[in-house]
């Protein structure tokens, strides 16, 4: 087994299995282990959790992508109980593995007790992904010239931040990323990265298009490569059976976005925004249902050859 320094993470309970769950029709051929580490999130010390798959007789060096769930974790459980992730990151361990990736699927609400409705609630689990890129690269089965990172609505916003200038880019760059569904309704200021991000969006979500494509606007503006892709007749969760139900969503600010500045908030239009402008004209009861799924296989098809073109 080998070791991490204590104070970058404990890596408990290396599991040999070849997955996390099995299909009556098919055989998933990757190894599974927990890794548990401390992670930082607005001050705050707290214990998060990650599984690593890594395709069976894989050689050489690996290219990792990290993956976020979203709101709800409605996909496979890690093994030995600990942990879970959502239907996104459950495919894309799936087929990544088939394509020679390591895929490594972060639980941020480990132990909190959070669910989908606790919006103001939730982790900057961007940092969480930080940290745990800075473990991995130590590992010499990964190849740090070659880590990407991903995430689902929550987090396809965290992803977002990728390009956030109040990050500290002194560490081991991303070599690409990819936000799916992400709500765009409160988004970072982005700086110039080496680094390309992909947003894939729904024509038919609930978290509208218009936030995103004023975002794409702003990375263009800062010279970052971008790409925005829309899957017609997508709802948020890229199902066909999409409707609009009462929920709890963040998409009021459809025509005007939030940008996160260093020490401060502005409204796209160039009016402040304090936390409560942002929960009174952002947040909404305006939720969205329908998970039929049937073209969530294309976007992980689609995230996954965006990362391969991409490859070092």
């Amino acid at each position: 087994m080998y070791r991490f320094p204590k104070f970058l993470s404990m890596l408990i309970g290396l599991l040999s299995v070849s997955a996390c769950v099995t299909s009556p029709v098919e055989k998933l051929a990757y190894r599974a282990e927990i890794i548990e580490f401390s992670g930082t999130s607005r001050g705050k010390e707290n214990l998060v959790i990650a599984m690593i798959a890594t395709p069976l007789g894989s050689k050489g060096k690996i290219p990792l992508i990290i993956t976020q769930h979203g709101s709800s974790r409605d996909g496979v459980h890690f093994p030995g109980g600990k942990g879970r992730t959502d239907e996104y990151s459950s495919r894309l361990i799936r087929e990544g593995t088939k394509r020679g990736f390591a895929v490594v699927a972060i639980d941020a609400f480990y132990k909190t007790g959070l669910n989908p409705q606790d919006k103001t609630k939730f982790p900057n689990a961007h940092s969480y992904a930080l940290g745990l890129r800075d473990i991995l690269a130590k590992d010499r089965r990964f190849d740090p010239k070659n880590f990407f990172y991903t995430g689902f609505s929550y987090g396809a916003g965290q992803v977002n931040k990728a390009v956030d200038i109040r990050t500290d880019f002194k560490s081991t760059p991303w070599r690409a990323v990819a936000s799916a569904e992400p709500g765009c309704n409160v988004i970072p200021e982005p700086v110039k990265v080496s680094f390309p991000i992909l947003m894939i969006k729904g024509s038919e979500s609930h978290y509208y298009l218009e936030p995103c494509q004023y975002f794409a606007r702003l990375l263009k503006t800062a010279g970052i490569s971008v790409e925005l892709d829309v899957i017609e007749g997508a709802n948020h969760f890229f199902s066909t059976d999409g409707r609009i139900v009462e929920g709890k969503a963040v998409n009021g600010c459809r025509f005007n976005p939030v940008i996160r500045k260093k020490g401060r908030f502005e409204f796209a239009d160039g009016s402040p925004a304090t936390l409560r402008a942002i929960r009174q004209k952002c947040f909404t009861k305006m939720g969205g249902a329908g998970k039929n799924r049937l073209l969530l296989d294309g976007v992980i098809d689609r995230v996954l050859n965006y990362f391969e073109k991409h490859k070092s």
